[in-house]
């Protein structure tokens, strides 16, 4: 039977639970998102070092599933080790139980990915006890693993206490050893920020985060190779907040040096960060009105999607609708319309494979459209464009009111402004 990685990997995970458990392509999602990528690194890295090459494709195949087209054969495959592990456990609990936990770890992620929220906090919290006991009579060997699932726990039920515990945990077990914990502490830093700001509570946001970039550049002075793209990713971060909360010289500073430091790593690896950059460029596009800057990331967008359009896609109409809105504010309002209706167009393919993520879009393109068509006097496309983005947005309130319901206030307004 092949090890289980060490108990620190399990805090690659620790970003995925965080961005399983926002809305779909909001901001604070946005900022989880971008941190996914590079964190994998980390296992990856070490089960290259040890030879795990199986390990490594089975992690990429089976952890990673955003889509959850694959969840199905995954549950499975974790549900028949859950059993095997808590048989040998019964007899040989010292070897199995750290597995057991482990794999409570992972179908806890599934079970977050599937909003199996009840489901999803009882394998959590028996992973946190399994990982109390065990670091009682070993703490060297499963802190780390107890620190994770503090940590996914926290997440999932947003307790702020319980992310802290993480934290103090990774901080005492960096002191002795920075190299190897020294990136968990980042990493809770950061999902502590992903909480805040995902709560609208935007100054300690920015605060976990620039905790989170202080020790990422630390950590780049010895490894830049591994640890200058969790750098750029908290750049963009900060730029993020900074942005939206007006202090934009700020984020100017900070998109500018996650982009030159995108540009540099995508000459080695284009494939791997071309998607950064192309998100930098639209961030910093917008902060500044510069369409050339937009209309980079969309060529890069469209590049890319070539290849891959399930994961581009989706950037090509963002990409859209942001020249959209630059266009329509600038009284290029033909240019608007056509970019509009492409990002539209790609909403409503998109919405038909996966309408709990998509068809939210579709509402938000449509009511851009009708102010669009509003300012233009077109009236009856206007109405006709606010009622189907009302009928969207209310049945998505009815599912979630607290993120939708002010959609639902904001278009009814729209709608009863408009001339009869």
């Amino acid at each position: 039977m092949a090890d289980l990685p060490p108990f620190w990997c399990w805090g690659v995970l620790e970003i995925l639970v965080a961005s399983l458990l926002l809305a779909p392509r909001s901001t604070a999602w946005q900022v989880a998102t971008d941190h996914i990528g590079p964190g994998y690194r980390i296992c990856f890295d070490w089960a290259g070092q040890e030879g795990r090459n199986a390990e490594i494709a089975y992690s990429r195949k089976s952890l990673v599933v955003p889509d959850g087209e694959h969840n199905g054969d995954v549950r499975k495959e974790y549900e028949e080790a859950l059993r095997t592990y808590r048989q040998s456990a019964q007899k040989d609990p010292e070897t199995y139980l750290p597995y057991v936990a482990a794999t409570l770890n992972n179908l806890g992620i599934l079970d977050s990915q599937e909003n199996r929220i009840t489901e999803a906090r009882a394998k959590y919290e028996e992973a946190v006890k399994i990982c109390h006991e065990l670091a009682q009579r070993n703490s060297e060997t499963y802190l780390p693993g107890l620190a994770a699932a503090l940590n996914n726990l926290g997440m999932l039920d947003r307790d702020k206490n319980r992310i802290a515990e993480a934290l103090k945990i990774w901080r005492e077990l960096a002191q002795k050893d920075p190299e190897t914990y020294l990136p968990h502490v980042a990493a809770v830093h950061n999902n502590l920020g992903i909480l805040d700001g995902g709560q609208n509570r935007l100054n300690e946001a920015r605060k976990e985060h620039a905790e989170a970039l202080k020790a990422y550049r630390k950590l780049a002075q010895k490894d830049s190779e591994t640890y200058l793209p969790y750098v750029a990713t908290m750049l963009n971060h900060l730029g993020i907040l900074d942005s939206a909360q007006n202090r934009f010289n700020a984020a100017r500073k900070e998109h500018e040096e996650a982009l030159e430091t995108y540009r540099k790593l995508a000459h080695d690896d284009p494939q791997t960060y071309r998607p950064y950059v192309a998100a930098t460029l639209n961030n910093l596009g917008m902060l500044d009105r510069d369409k050339n800057k937009i209309q980079e990331a969309l060529r890069t967008n469209r590049d890319l999607a070539q290849d891959d359009p399930q994961t581009f896609l989706p950037e090509v109409a963002l990409t859209l609708n942001n020249l959209a809105i630059l266009d329509s504010g600038r009284n290029r309002v033909e240019e608007a319309q056509k970019e509009y209706e492409e990002a539209l167009k790609i909403h409503r393919e998109l919405a038909q494979k996966e309408p709990e993520a998509y068809l939210p879009q579709v509402a938000m393109t449509l009511n851009n459209l009708g102010i669009l068509d509003r300012d233009r006097n077109r009236i009856t496309a206007a109405r006709r464009e606010y009622e189907e983005a009302l009928e969207i947005y209310e049945a998505f309130a009815k599912q979630d009111p607290e993120q939708f319901s002010p959609d639902v206030e904001r278009v009814r307004k729209l709608l009863q402004e408009l001339p009869k």
